[in-house]
């Protein structure tokens, strides 16, 4: 079922680090149009924190920034960040394997100059297909990226961090993907998620 993941990724604070700061998610978690939030740390570096929230839609979402007490919450954030966050939000048609996954991996690609989504898409299709049988895969989704029509982003869900590189390391899903890298930037890692529950 579709929904909107805005997927926020930052160096941690030591002050989160160390529990005196925290994300204001129990009282996120009363939103209406939220349904859940995933937090966890990236495997590539241990200081970075990703942070997922799954909305039912983009005007669930624009909602809570209208909310009177908005502003308050953003204030909350900032003592847990200590590098300025990177926000993505993403119109995904199931995300929930990926985020449910034991490992999530996170995948963008940005488009080269003078190549076009119809250079890419095609590639992303068939990189999904070939993806599907693939040995401890929880699944994946796609799409561009909402007010960035340039990148296209992926969620992956794997039991292991091994477990995706051994799936791509030689065969027909890393021939699609040397194929994407001639049309698009690739930035991907790996992180570690636990759902948020009160």
């Amino acid at each position: 079922m579709s929904s909107i993941a805005e997927i926020i990724h930052f160096t941690a604070s030591e002050g989160y680090k160390s529990g005196s700061a925290s994300l204001p998610l129990s009282r996120m978690s009363k939103l209406a149009g939220l349904n859940k939030s995933y937090i966890g740390y990236q495997t590539e570096d241990p200081t970075v924190l990703f942070w997922v929230i799954d909305w039912d839609s983009k005007e669930a979402h624009e909602a809570f920034t209208k909310l009177d007490g908005y502003p308050d919450m953003v204030d909350a954030c900032r003592p847990v960040m200590a590098s300025r966050p990177t926000a993505n939000l993403v119109q995904f048609e199931d995300a929930k394997g990926a985020l449910e996954a034991p490992i999530t991996e996170f995948v963008t690609f940005t488009l080269h100059e003078g190549k076009t989504m119809t250079d890419l898409e095609p590639l992303v299709k068939e990189l999904h297909q070939k993806l599907a049988g693939a040995p401890k895969f929880h699944g994946d989704s796609w799409a561009v990226v909402i007010d960035k029509p340039n990148v296209y982003h992926g969620i992956l869900g794997w039991d292991t961090v091994e477990a995706h590189w051994d799936a791509v390391k030689d065969g027909p899903r890393k021939e699609v993907i040397d194929r994407i890298k001639q049309v698009a930037d690739l930035w991907l890692v790996h992180a570690a998620l636990k759902p948020f529950s009160e």
